[in-house]
């Protein structure tokens, strides 16, 4: 049976409280229809993105975009399938959420085989791993070295099953911890042959959202994940060998965890609050077009967007970019800051107008 072992430290419960705290904040948003489908938008193309990016995918968001539109991409067929696949996921973990009943082995199941379906052996696709499995480490030179050697297969069923227990009987436990315990077990048993971090990150992501903290499934996990993969990998090798594993105490997984969490939810915060109240806190919200969300999302997420950052992500002349950039200040959304080539633009607020 699955007993992990951890302590609430006080910065766990810190991140914890911050994260509640946002989580009404972002309940209580009004968004207009169209902007709280954007904001969607937007989520699911990171979230295939930097979860595929995670395993070595080599697309830019740009590219998952064009793919999230059915444009084509010029890139390694296996590549834009693994994306493909994944976007899939996210639409399947959308329908399990909806269900009455919480996740089962059958829809663990399902799950990889959407997610592998095509880029592995049909026999290998929707099945948990018929034998044994090595994670191994590149070191210079090309030699490998096991860095974790997980249970034998004939184990895998049962672990999953003991798994799923515990997840529906942890109702005392706050689901933001229940998630992140989930999460590292899942990669601990490694129960497929290949897109146990994809799947684990999918299911994660269905707990939360069964359990009701889905941020308007606007949160981007894997996000926090990507920009330091290292970290993250690092926080999940807790012991060599799934033996040395099961008694190992999982208080610094969930501070990594935890805090992740508390800077992913900030950051949909900020975008939320952009997007709810654009054009200033005296003014009825603006209606902006496609282009203009996209200007606007780039803003919240970096801080701040030149010109030429429009033209790229608008894919539009430089003119067409400045026009638009200049419609949005007229409207009270955007204010410009300096001039000539170190011109740059921000989100409009009281204390910058």
């Amino acid at each position: 049976m699955f007993e992990p072992k951890y302590k609430i430290t006080e910065k766990i419960v810190n991140d914890l409280s911050k994260i509640s705290e946002i989580k009404g904040i972002v309940e209580r948003a009004t968004l207009i229809p169209a902007r709280e489908a954007f904001l969607r938008k937007v989520a699911v193309i990171k979230m295939a993105h930097t979860s595929t990016s995670i395993e070595g995918n080599l697309l830019n968001e740009a590219q998952v975009g064009a793919v999230v539109e059915g444009k084509k991409v010029t890139a390694q067929p296996d590549q834009v399938n693994e994306v493909i696949n994944y976007l899939s996921a996210l639409k399947q973990i959308d329908r399990f959420a909806e269900k009455s009943s919480k996740f089962d082995i059958q829809d663990i199941l399902a799950v990889h085989r959407t997610v592998t379906n095509g880029l592995v052996d049909k026999e290998k696709s929707g099945v948990f791993r018929p034998g044994e499995v090595y994670i191994v480490n590149i070191e210079p030179g090309g030699k490998e070295e096991v860095a974790y050697t997980p249970p034998f297969s004939k184990s895998v069923n049962k672990l999953i099953e003991e798994l799923l227990a515990w997840l529906d009987t942890q109702i005392n436990v706050h689901p933001v911890i229940r998630a992140g315990l989930f999460h590292y077990q899942f990669v601990t048993i490694h129960p497929f042959t290949d897109g146990n971090g994809r799947v684990a990150r999918l299911l994660t992501t269905l707990h939360l959202y069964q359990s009701g903290w889905d941020f308007k499934r606007a949160l981007v996990l894997e996000d926090y994940y990507n920009r330091d993969r290292k970290s993250y990998y690092e926080n999940l090798q807790t012991a060599e060998t799934y033996k040395k594993r099961e008694n190992i105490d999982l208080t610094n997984w969930l501070e990594y965890y935890v805090g992740g969490f508390s800077e992913e939810v900030e950051k949909l915060r900020e975008q939320i609050l952009v997007l709810s109240a654009v054009g200033g806190n005296d003014l009825a919200p603006q209606v902006l077009d496609k282009d203009e969300l996209k200007i606007v999302d780039f803003i919240t997420t970096v801080g701040r967007l030149t010109s030429q950052d429009a033209v790229d992500i608008l894919e539009v002349p430089k003119r067409t970019a400045q026009d638009k950039l200049k419609k949005l200040v007229e409207k009270g959304v955007l204010v410009k800051k300096g001039k000539g080539p170190s011109t740059d633009y921000i989100i409009a607020s009281k204390d910058n107008k």
